[in-house]
């Protein structure tokens, strides 16, 4: 399937890795960081990637790496978001939100999310139905609350928007977790497509061995 003309990806890797323990964004996975296989299959799938780093002014990319432009992000996620976005050329018709935290994330996975908005909906997101219910915690333990299973998906990253849409539930200027829930507050569709098992979000050290493990390194 042909690369998606006016769609950009923004890959979020401003975080410090606080639960990681430092910058995982910079991690080796195989002979690569995260960040870099991330912009690399962004790359594969998109017109243009703008990576949002933690300490880094807009400028050219540097050898070997897969992204158009880089930008610094900002304190909290959405912050990062707008910052790629500023970056993002008005006349994209798509923007896609990925991260480096999920770098084994698939072209053909990039491409699912874009294609459902090119072919209508007004955003997409991978999701896994769950299979284990979910019980809720607080620092003192077990808060005797557990949801079910049923009808429920772990949403995975990369997202796909209609960038105008995009645009204007970030004007608004909330923060949120990720961006399905702002434009979905907007009354926008939010299509879940079909996740996948591989696409592991490396949030700890055991998670990124895991990761290895799952790609053959």
């Amino acid at each position: 399937m042909s690369r998606v003309t006016g769609t950009w990806a923004i890959v979020l890797a401003a975080g410090g890795g606080t639960r990681f323990g430092g910058r995982k964004q910079d991690a080796d996975l195989g002979g690569a960081t995260l960040l870099h296989r991330t912009l690399a299959t962004a790359a594969q799938a998109c017109d243009g990637v703008v990576a949002v780093l933690p300490d880094a002014p807009t400028v050219a990319p540097s050898h070997g790496d897969a992204a158009s432009v880089r930008v610094q992000g900002g304190a909290t996620r959405a912050q990062s978001v707008r910052a790629g976005l500023a970056a993002v050329p008005d006349d994209a018709g798509i923007v896609v939100v990925a991260d480096a935290a999920h770098p084994l994330a698939t072209a053909e996975l990039y491409r699912r999310v874009i294609d459902a908005v090119r072919d209508g909906a007004e955003a997409a997101i991978p999701g896994l139905p769950l299979t284990e219910a979910v019980a809720t915690l607080e620092p003192g333990g077990y808060t005797g609350t557990t949801v079910a299973a049923a009808g429920r998906v772990l949403v995975q990253t990369p997202h796909a928007f209609r960038a105008d849409l995009l645009r204007r539930a970030h004007a608004t200027g909330a923060d949120a977790v990720e961006d399905s829930s702002l434009v979905a507050s907007l009354g926008a569709k939010v299509l879940v497509v079909p996740g996948d098992p591989g696409n592991l979000h490396v949030t700890t050290t055991e998670e990124l061995e895991l990761a290895r493990r799952i790609a053959g390194f």
